[in-house]
């Protein structure tokens, strides 16, 4: 897949993560409300892809990108808090955020073809 592609393919995801921050919950069958720390883990999981899917898009894995990754959390927390829904900002789901980057970085570090690197050979 081209770099153009991944980059849309980022964009989709992070205009989806949106929507699906500020919809109103439904029942407790969301998977916010699964099991204890769903949520939680749904963010870590989601911003590690985030990482992954923006290496692949040919941002540079730098403090950059980590900040802009985090001020997108923040920015999906302040739309929770504003929208008129039964949602509400969490300093813990932008902790969740932050652990996730660091997990894409990781992987990234640690699975080079995840990032869209050649695999290097370790001695």
């Amino acid at each position: 897949m081209t770099t153009a592609r991944w980059r849309t393919l980022l964009f989709v995801v992070m205009v989806a993560g949106v929507l699906f921050a500020i919809r109103p919950l439904a029942s407790r069958l969301d998977p916010e409300t699964l099991f204890l720390h769903s949520d939680k883990i749904a963010h870590v999981l989601y911003f590690a892809a985030l990482w992954l899917l923006a290496l692949r898009g040919g941002f540079a894995g730098r403090w950059s990108l980590a900040l802009a990754l985090l001020a997108y959390g923040v920015s999906i927390e302040v739309a929770q808090q504003l929208a008129p829904t039964k949602r509400s900002a969490s300093l813990t789901d932008i902790s969740a955020d932050t652990i996730g980057i660091a997990l894409g970085r990781w992987l990234a570090q640690r699975f080079p073809s995840l990032a869209g690197q050649p695999q290097k050979h370790r001695r």
